[in-house]
């Protein structure tokens, strides 16, 4: 087990985002890599556990690009949005944070179901951190509590859906109270998991529409990183993508274009998803960035 490291408030290595954070933890137990509380580019990435298919759709298409860039996805470890966004972090090489509701302990990690994840966020420079000590189970009334975190420690929240009674929209208020930035993914007017969202936006927040809307608000630069994303492709991984930047396509249409056997498109494809430049809608596979 990886070491836990106990920050106290005040200390030269506590985030500098909680001084002054009424409310805010007065300890932090750390497992993994301490600097990333003191890291620039912390993105809070929060949403329901019960994601909808364009939630999930939602988090591929903005959170990949974001790792490469190099910002840290901050999230909760929670079933369904916190758990895709830890995911998409490291799929697209980067590093992640996770905030518990419990002791940072093997044995308090939860939910159980996310335990592999949480190792895996350890074994690629990520962080786990809680307020509650080792040993400490997860109990109902700590997650509101672990929310406040979620929001204290990042420079920017994404809200990607949520209800107007959900914890999505508890961790936004926080960090609207805290004077930072709030991005939220506009949705549906007839849909409840898009309430929150919308909401958000007609109080002020930024509408998220593209990865790059929130880069260019970081002063991330956005060429760069899109070279950087394709720079090792393979022939038929360009020449895919170069179609499917005209237009969205199916394999069968990409197959047809390209003048490509199936087998060579169907492996250019999960190359450029793997690469996060591309994502499956329905039958088509359209462009992320």
């Amino acid at each position: 087990m990886n070491d836990i490291v106990r920050i106290t408030a005040g200390a030269a290595d506590w985030p500098p985002q909680l001084v002054e954070l009424k409310g805010g933890p007065k300890q932090l137990f750390v497992r993994g890599q301490p600097d990333l509380l003191t890291g620039e580019h912390l993105v809070a990435v929060v949403g329901p556990r019960k994601v909808t298919p364009y939630g999930r759709a939602v988090v591929q298409q903005m959170v990949q690009p974001w790792a490469r860039a190099g910002l840290t996805i901050i999230s909760g470890l929670a079933l369904g949005t916190d758990a895709l966004a830890h995911q998409a972090t490291l799929a697209g090489g980067g590093r992640t944070m996770a905030v518990l509701g419990s002791g940072v302990d093997d044995d308090n990690i939860t939910p159980r179901t996310n335990f592999n994840l949480a190792q895996q966020i350890l074994a690629s420079d990520g962080t786990i951190v809680s307020e509650y000590e080792p040993g400490t189970p997860a109990d109902a009334w700590r997650f509101p509590a672990r929310n406040r975190i979620v929001a204290g420690l990042a420079q920017v929240v994404v809200v990607i859906e949520g209800s107007m009674k959900s914890g999505t929209l508890i961790t936004a208020k926080c960090m609207l109270d805290y004077g930072r930035d709030v991005f939220a993914v506009p949705g549906p007017i007839t849909v409840e998991s898009s309430r929150a969202p919308n909401w958000l936006i007609s109080q002020g927040a930024h509408p998220l529409l593209h990865p790059n809307d929130l880069l260019e608000f970081l002063g991330v630069d956005c060429a760069a990183n899109e070279s950087k994303q394709t720079a090792n492709l393979s022939k038929n991984a360009r020449v895919v993508l170069k179609l499917i930047e005209r237009d969205a396509a199916s394999v069968d249409q990409l197959t047809e274009k390209a003048k490509l056997d199936t087998a060579a498109i169907l492996g250019a494809i999960s190359e450029l998803e793997l690469s996060g430049a591309v994502c499956r809608q329905g039958d088509l596979y359209t462009v992320i960035h």
